[in-house]
């Protein structure tokens, strides 16, 4: 996968005119997880995966690598990480523990009720990666709004996905026998 530091837009601090990968605000990254379930989750990985695709010509496809996330993490982690200006203490983003935690809390969703619940903290590694993209995309895209507005597809969601997510918790704790 190209790199920035191997890009000669980034070298020359001449602006790209997309942003170099999806990311959204940590507020709404975290809101459309918790209430879509995890969906959203597959969503920004696909989305990247194909930013990535598009800007790299490899020939991958984005819709199984995102599916598949939990094994295809590193990779991507890696090359947000390689991304990452050249300063060391930039540079720190632990791309393989990161993957490795996000792995094994996918893993959790056997667990029996409730402790599956668990499995909503897969969020938690993917926020450092989303913040270090939003600072490559602040230091490479003009004008970045960094995808903070939940749109009217983020509100749908929201509504219906939080409902479905409160009967979800609460059929959890419910008795069997109710």
């Amino acid at each position: 996968m190209s790199s920035i530091s191997e890009n000669s837009a980034y070298n020359n601090a001449v602006a790209v005119t997309e942003p170099y990968y999806f990311t959204t605000s940590t507020f709404k990254f975290v809101t459309m997880s918790l209430v879509t379930l995890g969906l959203y989750q597959i969503y920004w990985f696909y989305k990247n995966w194909a930013i990535i695709k598009k800007r790299s010509g490899e020939k991958i496809m984005p819709v199984w690598r995102s599916v598949f996330a939990p094994l295809w993490a590193y990779s991507f982690f890696k090359d947000v990480r390689g991304n990452i200006d050249d300063k060391p203490e930039n540079n720190a983003l632990p791309a393989g523990v990161l993957a490795f935690i996000y792995f094994i809390l996918q893993a959790l969703w056997r667990l029996p009720d409730p402790y599956w619940l668990i499995t909503f903290a897969a969020i938690l590694p993917l926020i450092p990666v989303n913040n270090a993209a939003i600072e490559i995309n602040s230091r490479l895209t003009p004008g970045y709004d960094g995808n903070k507005k939940f749109s009217k597809a983020n509100w749908v969601g929201i509504i219906l996905g939080g409902l479905l997510f409160l009967l979800t918790i609460v059929g959890t704790f419910m008795p069997a026998d109710a």
